[in-house]
């Protein structure tokens, strides 16, 4: 199971409306104004942060 001790900075918080923002950026405050409603996904999981469009496998 993942904890908040586990998770990492680089993981990524994924809101409903497909906005997207680092955990880092989201405890520094960054995004308060958003819902605290998020998912968050780990940094290493790159095949589901393609397929909600937020890594981009081929940045060339």
């Amino acid at each position: 199971m993942i904890t908040a001790a586990t998770r990492h900075d680089d993981d990524i918080a994924v809101w409903a409306d497909g906005a997207w923002a680092t955990l880092d950026d989201v405890r520094a405050g960054e995004f308060d104004w958003m819902s605290d409603d998020y998912e968050i996904i780990s940094h290493l999981d790159t095949d589901r942060l393609i397929a909600l469009g937020v890594y981009d496998a081929d940045p060339g």
